[in-house]
């Protein structure tokens, strides 16, 4: 009898081992949250890649400070989030995966000087995976911030173009009164995604903010959040662009020929009010929000086209909303600027081949 019982016992001890097989550990390597106490930080981080920078009041004292920090599940962090840290220059932090093989490196950079002017003379890979590049900008005192994103972010994701360069919408251009400034293109798009999405086009779109090409998938609307802090009252953008619409057909966003519909770019910048119900705009709200209380935008014979080859002088008034009375004592501000190939690319709509070139962009303030 014992002799049966010894192989069955045999058999269900192998099995259960068999079976229960200890979990693969997580390549995640990640800072999934980040956030400066509420006393010094005037925005919530915005991630562009492994750059992460937020916005802190004037005035504050950036030398001692705790950060929130969450990282992927089973990975750690150096230094320390508990380790007080000197965020008047930019802090690096390691993460190390779970499984010990995989690590990012993340910079964080407390902006206090807000960027009035941008040339597009500076262009870097922001993501060490990704090849495309992204305008960063230098502030007053020459500290490196990445204020811009762009469409290139969701195009590399569901396209993967395998060169930097023109292969992507957003690219720099030898041109302007420095050596570069930005190009934005449309081109074709990848069409059916997942079942989920359809997208005939892709737009160039380059903006103040932060893309999340996730969202993309639900609603293309909600994939891009426009602005940064702004702490004084803007009065007019200038800047220097050259815009040719595309030759071919119109798209609509379920990849359908609408005839006798010609394209258009945007250049435009939104002054509004941050409140507990409103952090950032998005593509849903960018033009309607109640919040708005200033906007600068091309006249629609502007946004049709400008005449030969050459740069021509854009100058833009903010037109103030008479509702809104700006009270920097008692409100927080955003501002957001927009440049697209194609006016409703944000919707996946467009022509292909339509070009826009912007360079030596300003923000001229009430002073």
């Amino acid at each position: 009898m014992k002799m049966k019982c010894i192989p069955v016992l045999f058999l269900l001890f192998f099995l259960f081992n068999g079976c229960i097989q200890d979990e693969p550990l997580s390549p995640y390597a990640d800072i999934e949250e980040f956030s400066l106490p509420e006393d010094i930080a005037a925005s919530k981080a915005s991630f562009n890649q492994t750059n992460i920078s937020v916005y802190v009041k004037k005035g504050a004292d950036l030398t001692t400070v705790v950060p929130q920090i969450k990282i992927s599940e089973g990975s750690t962090i150096t230094p320390s989030p508990d380790i007080p840290q000197d965020f008047s220059q930019p802090v690096r932090y390691t993460v190390t995966a779970q499984d010990g093989s995989h690590q990012r490196e993340y910079t964080v950079q407390a902006i206090s000087v807000v960027i009035y002017s941008y040339n597009f003379e500076n262009w870097e890979a922001l993501d060490p995976k990704a090849p495309y590049e992204t305008p960063v900008e230098y502030d007053k005192e020459g500290r490196r911030t990445t204020p811009w994103d762009s469409s290139n972010r969701g195009i590399h994701i569901y396209m993967k173009p395998g060169t930097p360069g023109e292969d992507y919408p957003i690219h720099k251009i030898e041109r302007g009164s420095g050596k570069y400034a930005a190009e934005l293109s449309t081109i074709k798009g990848p069409g059916d995604i997942f079942g989920i999405m359809n997208i005939p086009i892709a737009a160039g779109s380059l903006f103040i903010g932060e893309l999340n090409p996730l969202n993309a998938l639900k609603d293309p609307l909600l994939a891009t959040q426009f602005g940064q802090p702004f702490y004084d009252m803007p009065i007019r953008m200038t800047g220097k662009y050259m815009y040719k619409p595309g030759t071919g057909d119109y798209i609509d966003p379920n990849g359908n020929v609408l005839p006798n519909v010609k394209d258009s770019c945007s250049i435009y910048s939104i002054f509004y009010r941050t409140d507990e119900t409103l952090d950032r705009l998005d593509g849903t709200n960018v033009f309607t929000h109640p919040n708005i209380v200033a906007m600068a935008m091309l006249s629609p014979n502007e946004r049709a086209g400008s005449a030969g080859d050459d740069l021509v002088p854009f100058d833009i008034g903010f037109e103030y909303k008479t509702n809104h009375v700006v009270d920097f004592e008692k409100n927080e501000y955003k501002l957001a600027i927009v440049f697209s190939s194609s006016f409703y690319g944000d919707r996946y709509e467009g022509v292909i081949g339509s070009r826009l070139i912007v360079d030596d962009v300003e923000i001229l303030i009430d002073e």
